[in-house]
């Protein structure tokens, strides 16, 4: 009886730790992604009620947006990878869009009983985000953005019909 290994054994080993690598780092991104979806670091890819959101968001989205301290988030959608970046948002007060990508900055609000009416253009793929375009009573326009995964978009833009006491579509 021989102890000697088959010959094709080591170019497959050295296959098989070529191949770990890859895997290993695909398992690594995906380990970071939760964990910065978790803990507020990553923006969630879909539209996410307020009691949803991680407190790191929730403070960060009120500062970015300038919410009252007692003003309460019912739905946030951010397209960017961190919060910081941009949101969209419907608090119990008023519908929100802001930026603050480090060249741009600026938030935008139009308060919910100043709501005139709302336009949903709604996404078929999941590459585009839909719009919405809130239209207040002095005919100012506020365009915001939401994910249609998962149905989130269709919800955003009901609560936002809801809270500014339209007609649901």
């Amino acid at each position: 009886m021989s102890n000697a290994q088959p010959s094709y054994s080591r170019p497959l080993l050295i296959l098989a730790g070529l191949l770990s690598i890859p895997l290993m780092a695909i398992i690594a991104l995906f380990a970071a992604v939760g964990w910065g979806l978790m803990t507020g670091h990553v923006a969630d890819t879909k539209v996410l009620p307020g009691g949803k959101l991680p407190p790191r968001i929730t403070k960060i989205v009120s500062a970015s947006a300038g919410l009252a301290q007692d003003e309460r988030i019912l739905f946030f959608y951010s397209s960017a990878m961190t919060p910081e970046g941009d949101g969209n948002l419907l608090t119990d007060r008023r519908v929100v869009s802001y930026v603050a990508d480090g060249t741009d900055t600026w938030c935008d609000s139009i308060a919910l009983d100043e709501v005139e009416s709302v336009d949903f253009i709604q996404s078929d793929s999941w590459l585009e985000d839909s719009t919405i375009v809130i239209v207040s009573t002095d005919g100012y326009e506020l365009t915001l953005y939401a994910s249609n995964e998962g149905g989130g978009d269709v919800r955003f833009v009901d609560a936002i019909r809801r809270a500014a006491k339209l007609d649901l579509d």
